[in-house]
């Protein structure tokens, strides 16, 4: 049989199914039929975790310390810009304000042919 790499009332770090998620976790019993452990989460959810899905606290621990002190060395990196130097936010933002003053002219055209169509008389036709 093989050996258990975690016992019973162990405080493990498990992974909850379908997510890349890890909580912490108390571990109730092992089957070593299906080679599943049964774990309780701390709201009282219990579930059936493979061994790939527990992490020893020391071990979670060490991973998102390496983690973070990697991410804090790394340079920052400032996003390169998608235009060429040539184009400024001034000009893109110049032809907005054009397009925002064609379309209230267009409106207000718009709504001059409005009050024409109601001054027009009305025409009704009857059949012969």
């Amino acid at each position: 049989m093989p050996s258990l790499k975690y016992q019973t009332g162990d405080k493990v770090m498990g992974r909850w199914p379908g997510s890349s998620l890890y909580y912490e976790v108390n571990v109730l019993s092992f089957d070593a039929k299906s080679r599943l452990y049964t774990v309780i989460y701390k709201d009282g959810t219990e579930l059936e975790l493979k061994e790939q899905d527990i992490m020893s606290l020391t071990g979670f621990q060490a991973r998102t310390r390496s983690r973070s002190r990697s991410n804090s060395r790394s340079p920052g990196r400032r996003r390169s810009r998608s235009r060429s130097p040539a184009r400024t936010t001034r000009r893109s933002s110049s032809r907005t304000a054009a397009a925002a003053t064609t379309a209230t002219a267009e409106t207000a055209a718009s709504s001059r042919g409005d009050t024409k169509l109601r001054q027009s008389p009305e025409v009704k036709l009857s059949p012969m």
